[in-house]
């Protein structure tokens, strides 16, 4: 109807939403950016990204449109704060038109380390990081984040989400004191009120984050006790729609790590609300690892046969899991696969990178070693030389 106007697409893109039509939600919101650009700013930018994931598995062209249209709204994330991923696919997708100084000029608006070193690694964006060195100069590229994300969050006071992801920025450097330090602040500004939230505007949405990433800090100094304490505190919270889930599956993770199996079951005998797909790996992911612990034969199968059933809600949880099994012949031909097709090759190719190593338990050590010597195996090798390569880089693993 030509005299429909955005409140009226507006309507049609929840009534998709509500149908679970993606791609209704998606054609809906390409049009909706393509004719209010701008007003591309009062969607909520994590929505607007879940549409963006859900366009990737659509054919005819579906993101390639959605993307260019958000590209030419130069819409952003909240704060500024670009979406490297998404300019990331776009770019892709410019360089198989053959649009090379277009893609060029989208490259640059990824800041992402991680998407900066998974484009490095793949042979894919070589075109791209050579006409642009300075952009996928890593070391140069983790400063700038730094600075951008410690600028928004000064200029944004009362944003938990932003100091979080500044900490975040600072254990990613390995900068583990500091990172420690600017968490143990923030948490005692909370504990000096009585309303924390006045304090932060999303602290009802940010508290279990917040207290999950002091637990890391934690680890990453030795402090386990006092780690695996912040984390169960952090489990009790409930998460913005409901009982907590990231936090119990997070607290499995970590009592394995630290070789308490029983426990790490209990944690996860403790989810009670519905997990997504890739959550409902991660807690079996758990149950597997408690199972090799406890040398419990008949868990380890069922386990492992739940996730190969479910292993494209989430391949990197099954490859993980492979090799807390020990099963690294069939660890190995997961990855190989992931890297020769090429919507996981980004993905398999950052996870074989060689970061720095972070501390960690002898379990962690363990699954560590483990991991290298799949990724040394021949086929794997032979796969990552043909679309890749691996670089070494002083940050933590992603």
């Amino acid at each position: 109807m030509p005299q429909s106007n955005y409140d009226d697409w507006l309507e049609r893109l929840r009534a998709a939403e509500k149908l679970d039509h993606s791609a209704d939600t998606v054609s809906t919101l390409t049009v909706m950016m393509q004719r209010w650009p701008d007003r591309s700013g009062q969607l909520n930018p994590d929505y607007i990204m879940k549409v963006v994931n859900e366009a990737r598995g659509l054919p005819n062209d579906r993101a390639w449109s959605l993307l260019q249209a958000l590209f030419a709204a130069h819409w952003k994330l909240k704060w500024g704060i670009e979406a490297s991923a998404a300019w990331r696919d776009l770019t892709l997708l410019l360089l198989e038109k053959g649009r090379i100084s277009d893609a060029v000029n989208v490259s640059a608006h990824v800041t992402d380390v991680y998407v900066l070193v998974a484009m490095r690694a793949d042979r894919r964006f070589d075109v791209i990081v050579a006409a642009s060195p300075a952009q996928f100069d890593i070391e140069a590229a983790t400063e700038r984040e730094f600075q951008a994300l410690q600028e928004a969050a000064e200029k944004s006071p009362q944003s938990l989400a932003l100091k979080s992801w500044v900490i975040d920025s600072l254990l990613r450097q390995q900068h583990y004191e500091a990172a420690l330090a600017a968490a143990d602040s923030v948490l005692s500004d909370i504990r000096s009120t009585n309303y924390p939230e006045k304090l932060f505007e999303d602290y009802a949405d940010r508290e279990s984050w917040f207290l999950n990433l002091r637990s890391i800090a934690l680890q990453r100094v030795g402090r386990w006790d006092e780690a695996l304490a912040q984390l169960a505190a952090a489990s009790l919270l409930p998460e913005q729609f409901g009982g907590n889930v990231d936090q119990l599956i997070n607290l499995g993770y970590l009592d394995c790590a630290l070789g308490r199996p029983r426990d790490a079951l209990a944690a996860i005998g403790s989810v009670v609300e519905r997990t997504s797909p890739y959550g409902a790996m991660q807690k079996q992911a758990v149950i597997l690892d408690a199972a090799v612990q406890l040398a419990d034969a008949k868990q380890i199968e069922r386990s492992l046969q739940y996730l190969h059933m479910h292993r494209e809600d989430a391949p990197d949880i099954y490859e993980d899991a492979l090799v807390t099994a020990n099963q690294l012949r069939r660890a190995a031909h997961v990855l190989v696969a992931q890297l020769l097709d090429t919507s996981e090759r980004q993905d398999a190719l950052l996870s074989i990178q060689a970061f720095a190593p972070t501390p960690g338990t002898p379990r962690d050590m363990e699954i560590d070693a483990r991991r290298r010597a799949v990724i040394l195996r021949p086929d794997v090798q032979a796969a990552t030389k043909k679309v890749g390569r691996v670089d070494s880089y002083r940050l933590e693993a992603p």
